[in-house]
């Protein structure tokens, strides 16, 4: 409370504050806001009590960190992802997920409060999202955070959240998998060849290219560094996706072709901008190649994916090599050749005179 009072002016077995002097005009205001700072423990008090959970000292402080917060939604979950981060609870990358959505949730409704969370707050959340033109991966990767927040702070004593709400329905619906074929490798092989994007853009172009020949996704592209080297031909390292909750690591091929793209001169394969700015690079570039698609980072990852597949055709090599967990992760890429199919019966039509 930050209030200072002369110690022989204090009454401590009644908890209050005497006048220290007459008609001290202080003093009756300072007890108010004493008896105001008392309620909001002896509420908390009651709060646990009512809920049959014992009260420590380290409870008790975080319960009057967020006593005036846990009527505001942005306002607890701001405070909540930043103790769930520096306890190391949370990745680095669900830290900035979480503000990202938290961001979006202060656009919409920034007074919101816990009491006015339902299943209907959450569809006109999820409507907003849309009108806002954000893609479906987003609108789905938003809603989830809010579920994970609200259910985290449903196991705070003094919050209660709707069931609805923590339960509306998120279906994920797999969208078309965005990859390049071999021809557009070609170009964008030419392109880097050709030496006329500036150095800045190279190196995303260079990482790129890395991901299409190794499946590294664009998260582990960004950690990746000469440490990783296992032997001539093989990288060895644990992935960054998951890496706080389970940590997983993997050794993977590496061709040549992927090898002459890594810099000589930095421990770090590749300097690159924020990865914002790398998208918006790859967006340049695919117009300077005369690409048609949409690349992003995970066109990478895909193009490794659809390159194995019409090559060597293993799905379980291609499921270690990409280090998914299941095989019916991996298995979106088993209908990638349907496309190689497509070509060679385009050729093969093209090889034929047709009369005129």
């Amino acid at each position: 409370m930050n209030l200072e009072w002369p110690a022989d002016k204090i009454d401590f077995e009644n908890s209050t504050l005497l006048p220290r002097f007459k008609g001290d005009p202080d003093c009756n205001d300072y007890n108010l806001i004493i008896m105001s700072e008392r309620a909001k423990l002896n509420e908390i008090a009651k709060t646990y009590r009512l809920a049959n959970r014992l009260l420590t000292i380290e409870d008790l402080k975080r319960e009057i960190i967020f006593a005036d917060s846990t009527k505001s939604v942005v306002a607890y979950f701001e405070l909540r992802r930043k103790e769930l981060y520096k306890k190391r609870l949370i990745s680095y990358q669900t830290y900035r997920n979480y503000g990202s959505t938290i961001g979006r949730i202060r656009e919409f409704a920034p007074y919101v409060r816990f009491d006015q969370i339902n299943k209907r707050w959450m569809s006109n959340f999820k409507s907003y999202l849309k009108k806002q033109g954000n893609s479906f991966n987003t609108v789905w990767t938003r809603i989830k955070d809010v579920k994970a927040l609200l259910k985290i702070a449903n196991e705070e004593a003094t919050i209660h959240v709707d069931s609805e709400a923590i339960n509306f329905e998120n279906k994920y619906s797999e969208t078309p998998t965005i990859f390049l074929n071999r021809q557009e490798i070609s170009s964008l092989m030419s392109l880097y060849h050709s030496n006329v994007l500036k150095e800045s853009d190279q190196s995303v172009l260079k990482a790129f290219l890395f991901s299409c020949f190794t499946g590294l996704r664009i998260s582990d592209v960004y950690e990746s560094n000469k440490s990783w080297m296992l032997s001539d031909n093989f990288l060895f390292f644990t992935m960054y996706k998951n890496r706080a909750k389970k940590p997983k690591t993997i050794k993977i091929p590496i061709a040549p072709i992927a090898k002459e793209l890594i810099s000589d001169t930095f421990n770090k394969f590749f300097q690159l901008p924020t990865q914002q700015e790398y998208n918006r690079t790859l967006k340049d570039i695919a117009r300077l190649a005369g690409i048609k698609k949409r690349l992003t980072s995970h066109v990478g990852r895909h193009t490794f994916g659809y390159l194995f597949m019409t090559s060597v055709g293993d799905i379980y090599a291609l499921k270690e090599i990409l280090g998914h967990s299941k095989i019916e992760t991996t298995q979106r890429y088993a209908h990638l050749d349907e496309e190689s199919k497509l070509e060679m019966i385009l050729k093969m039509e093209c090889s034929i005179a047709l009369p005129k």
